[in-house]
């Protein structure tokens, strides 16, 4: 047989390997609680739910939940809906008052614990609980599963604390978490979504990780800090990532902090920004509030950055009444002159002469001990993770959509640091305010490819890496079956005009033929009709004005692009590649916006993931956001990945 082309063969290939692997849509069935001490009428009366955290109803025939000494052992059999739950008591229906089971079982748990063991009709272990790491015995409250692992519940039920066919009292009446891809070991990739995704579309036990709250997960990872911790923030506000800081610091962790200046007229300046502020200031003072001590953080900024002077404002956050230990200067700032107590001081364009807060230090990572890093599109705020601190309290997850990447490599967290030098001046605690380089003025000096746990990954950073060139680059040499996009701003006509030649195959105004090429896209609602933006080329509608850089070349044939549909912002910054093929699967992630500013003037970091799970995890969130902004979708049916 001949074979005419190397996409041919890929594909191919892959439909090969899905007849051989037996591919199929992932059943996200897990254990979710255990009252593994019985209830207030009988320790006897133990029960155990089921949760199914998929988009489709699974069949559990042929399942079993058994413990590693025998007992029990519960052949399954029955339905679990989607999003549903799956009740099994012990020896009869009157263990959960009000609750019919879904099967009835027999055999004693022991208190001293078990480990259990869920596998499907094949034999495939499915989900497993080793002991009973939480749990109460006295008051009779269950153990239940949350993000991260098991607490013990807290809400009341009939006979005891628990919450049967309810939300875990982990989420309350907030957003329920669902963590199921979590590695620890050197040359680990997690990636973390704050919002749904579709774990339907999961390839086999590649369910994504998703509804997480990524405050905790990064408190989590601040607090395994022993040596090092060097934090880049565009924006912060919340409360438990400083407190993770400044704990860290009290525990003798050397941390710098890289935060972005903000010009005067920015129109957040009087709200986020002052919460910004004041946070820096706690976590300047350290532990014991007190500046100039041992527990003390390093702050610099690519501007100074001065001090809430407000009394009442500082008094409700918990700071001194006035900047106590700050010294008041009136400093050349740009082309003017600003005065204040000095938080942060930036990088000098001459002496005595500091740049304007006119670009932005927009990166979000987090390099732990120069072992991990953490990075994405999330910015440490409130409106970013939970749109509202009361939003927070109740552990709801309604902000920004966002993601979050970590990798546990020595020599990615080594390019950060590199980054994160060069920006601040120096290598040691100290940072070098005329060797400091910011925005424009840094230079290409880090490494870009990378063999992380076996997989390709390419990092770069903005300005000078020539980041969103490369996406161009990779678009246009390397993708061959699709592009699926989130993005929050894309005006960069090179990369636009990339897309439309693998679409319709000619880069001129309303011209081409579809090629076959696979491209579907979601825009933030912000810019969907900005003259600049991408949208307005890729729906073949005409610009009210065209620059050099955007001459708003429309596409013969529109895209099945669409305008966002989420509670707040579309934060994205990300494109899947080739997902669900062999043909070198790609995911693009970072803070980097595809634009001028994102390319050339903004500090910024775009990491190129090349692995098969990792792209089919961003696609189950992709679905999610596509469908929901009016998008279809395959259907679960025959879908393979």
């Amino acid at each position: 047989m001949m074979i005419s082309s190397k996409a041919t063969v890929k594909s191919i290939i892959f439909s090969l390997c899905t007849l051989i692997w037996g591919v199929s849509a992932q059943a996200a069935v897990q254990i979710n609680e255990i009252a593994w001490m019985g209830t207030t009428v009988s320790a006897n009366d133990e029960w155990v739910e089921l949760y199914n955290d998929g988009t489709e109803a699974v069949s559990l025939d042929g399942w079993r939940l058994r413990a590693s000494d025998g007992t029990p052992d519960i052949a399954l059999s029955g339905v679990i809906a989607a999003g549903g739950y799956f009740l099994l008591e012990r020896t009869d229906d009157a263990s959960v008052p009000n609750n019919a089971a879904d099967l009835i079982y027999t055999g004693a748990l022991s208190n001293s614990g078990e480990t259990l063991n869920l596998t499907d009709a094949a034999g495939t272990l499915i989900d497993s609980v080793g002991g009973w790491s939480a749990g109460d015995n006295s008051t009779k409250a269950t153990m239940e599963r949350v993000a991260g692992g098991w607490q013990t519940a807290s809400a009341r039920y009939d006979v005891g604390f628990g919450t049967p066919r309810a939300a875990n009292t982990g989420a309350g009446s907030g957003t329920p978490q669902f963590l199921h891809q979590v590695s620890e070991v050197p040359g680990a990739i997690n990636v973390y979504f704050n919002k749904s995704a579709l774990t339907g579309y999961a390839s086999p036990g590649n369910a994504a990780n998703h509804q997480i709250n990524l405050e905790e997960r990064l408190v989590s990872r601040i607090a395994g800090a022993q040596t090092s911790l060097d934090v880049a923030t565009y924006e912060i506000n919340l409360p438990g990532i400083a407190d993770a800081i400044i704990e860290r610091a009290a525990a003798g962790v050397a941390v710098r902090v890289i935060a972005d200046s903000k010009a005067p007229a920015d129109p957040d300046r009087d709200e986020r920004y002052l919460q910004m502020r004041l946070t820096l200031e706690r976590i300047l003072r350290g532990a014991d509030g007190v500046l100039g001590t041992a527990d003390d953080a390093v702050l610099f900024a690519d501007s100074p950055i001065f001090a809430v002077e407000d009394r009442a404002e500082r008094t409700a956050f918990g700071l001194p009444s006035s900047p106590v230990g700050l010294a008041y200067e009136t400093l050349n700032i740009g082309n003017g002159t600003e005065s204040g107590f000095v938080l942060a001081l930036g990088e000098l364009k001459a002496p005595d002469a500091y740049y304007s807060a006119s670009s932005q230090m927009h990166n979000k990572f987090v390099i732990v001990d120069t072992d991990w890093i953490w990075t994405g599109s999330w910015n440490f705020t409130y409106t970013g993770l939970y749109g509202s601190e009361s939003n927070r309290d109740a552990g709801i997850l309604d902000g920004n959509q966002q993601h979050s990447v970590e990798i546990r490599d020595m020599a990615v967290a080594t390019a950060f640091t590199d980054e994160f030098n060069e920006m601040w001046g120096s290598a040691s605690m100290t940072p070098d305010l005329d060797a400091s380089n910011f925005h424009g003025r840094k230079i290409d000096n880090t490494q870009h490819i990378f063999s992380v746990g076996g997989r390709l990954v390419e990092v770069f950073f903005s300005p000078g890496d020539g980041a969103v060139e490369r996406l161009t680059s990779l678009v246009t040499n390397e993708a061959e079956f699709s592009s699926y996009f989130e993005i929050f701003a894309w005006s960069d006509q090179a990369l636009v005009d990339a897309v439309k030649v693998k679409w319709e195959g000619s880069a001129a105004d309303l011209t081409g033929n579809l090629t076959g090429f696979d491209v579907r896209g979601v825009f933030d609602s912000s810019f969907w009709n900005q003259w600049w933006s991408a949208s307005i080329e890729m729906t073949g509608r005409t610009a009210s004005q065209t620059s050099a850089n955007n001459p708003n070349i429309r596409w013969n044939n529109p895209a099945p692009v669409f305008i966002a549909n989420e509670t707040r912002k579309l934060h994205a910054k990300t494109m899947i590649i080739d997902v669900c093929t062999v043909s070198d699967p790609t995911v693009v992630v970072g803070s980097t916006n595809w634009s001028a500013n994102g390319e050339d003037v903004n500090d910024e970091n775009m990491i190129i993931i090349h692995d098969y799970a990792i792209t089919n995890q961003f696609l189950q969130q992709f679905y999610a956001r596509y469908q929901s902004a009016g998008g279809e979708i395959p259907a679960l049916s025959g879908f393979t990945c």
